[in-house]
């Protein structure tokens, strides 16, 4: 479920605007197309719709069987259209990112509903693995392939892959729990709303949930910049990335997997928390030292391994933050939140760069994972950081 997550957002990122420029596409609209990633962050407006209705009778296959099934036509359709079609190519960009967000809704709510509370955090580790591997493929794999086989079989090869998704769905069992779905839309509505808000210190939790990665993905969207200036070639930076980025991010989200069991979801919380201030520190001392690919490779490993680990972890946080009976509409919301700072935070941060220069830029993002943490810390005093059972 997470590859199959995972590989239509590569398919948006990478695939697309590589297609597009080789098309001739001007930088301009290629810019303006970004906007077809829109529905990732606006899920939470339709994700009601999943906890009300069950198109074809069972409840969380219905839907993952729909939206996988939207995606490879709008990928094989993709396949067809010509790159200079811009209504042509908005719309099904707009198609398989719609899809893809529905599907992510369905998976998130199965994963809450389908596994015990003590499989969370291995759960969603194993989900972010296959993420991460999805996007790989596409933004690997298929790329390599675009010369040799043309831009109109790798689109039909994604298609291919989404295959994996219904293949999946005869090894995975209808949920038990949460099966008491609401009798009207407005209720599937307010119900999960009105359950989140009565919670002690609602507002608290979507601080925290909207600052704890903030500094991370303030400083993410620039990285590749501030290496080339530092004075890495692309080509080393190339290399580091997918000899070191990979693993190590594969790494992190095992080790969070396994620390979360031995130490505690909220340990782990505040570790990964850290390895957000320590990072940053490392970039802004990496300014400061030669370009030497050693360095380079130290810091892509921490890099990635802290961004690794801090998704797992900050995964399993938002799954064990939801209600099972209202599963699709909670996470929807809380992810949606999570999503929102990358969003905001990509467009300034190459002007900030600018004007402060890189040292103090970082420096920034240190200050920046401030918030997060103290909103943890009165989330733990409170005792609002709902452990797993296996902390209980």
């Amino acid at each position: 479920m997470g590859f199959t997550s995972g590989a239509p957002l590569a398919v948006i990122v990478t695939l697309l605007q590589a297609w597009l420029k080789e098309g001739g596409v001007s930088l301009t609209v290629i810019g303006l197309l970004t906007m077809t990633g829109l529905p990732y962050s606006l899920k939470f407006l339709w994700a009601p719709w999943l906890d009300y209705l069950a198109p074809f009778g069972r409840r969380r296959h219905s839907w993952l069987l729909l939206s996988q099934t939207a995606l490879f036509a709008s990928l094989w359709a993709l396949s067809w259209a010509n790159p200079q079609d811009f209504q042509t190519v908005l719309l099904l960009s707009l198609a398989v990112s719609f899809a893809s967000a529905t599907q992510d809704i369905a998976v998130d709510a199965y994963r809450r509903e389908d596994l015990a509370d003590e499989e969370i955090s291995v759960g969603s580790a194993m989900y972010i693995w296959g993420y991460r591997l999805g996007m790989t493929a596409i933004s690997g794999g298929l790329l390599a392939l675009a010369d040799p086989l043309g831009w109109s079989r790798v689109f039909q090869l994604a298609a291919f892959l989404i295959l994996l998704g219904p293949l999946t769905l005869l090894f995975s069992p209808e949920p038990r729990l949460g099966t008491n779905r609401p009798k009207s839309l407005a209720e599937s509505v307010i119900k999960p709303l009105s359950e989140f808000f009565s919670r002690p210190s609602p507002f608290l939790l979507l601080g925290f949930v909207f600052f704890y990665r903030f500094g991370e993905q303030f400083i993410t969207s620039i990285n590749t910049a501030f290496f080339l200036s530092v004075g890495y070639t692309k080509l080393e930076i190339g290399l580091v990335v997918k000899a070191f980025g990979l693993a190590s991010t594969l790494g992190g989200v095992a080790m969070a997997g396994f620390l979360t069991r031995r130490w505690g979801l909220t340990n782990c919380l505040w570790l990964f928390g850290w390895l957000q201030i320590f990072n940053c520190a490392c970039l802004a001392a990496l300014w400061l030292l030669p370009a030497d690919v050693t360095y380079l490779a130290a810091l892509i490993t921490l890099d990635h391994l802290s961004a690794g680990g801090g998704s797992a972890v900050f995964v399993a946080f938002l799954t064990s933050q939801t209600n099972v009976n209202h599963t699709a509409t909670q996470y929807a919301l809380l992810s949606s939140l999570m999503a929102l700072p990358r969003s905001l935070l990509s467009s300034p941060s190459g002007f900030l760069a600018e004007e402060l220069g890189w040292p103090i830029f970082y420096g920034l993002g240190v200050l920046l994972t401030a918030p997060g943490l103290y909103l943890l810390r009165k989330l733990t005093a409170k005792g609002l950081v709902r452990p797993l059972s296996s902390e209980a």
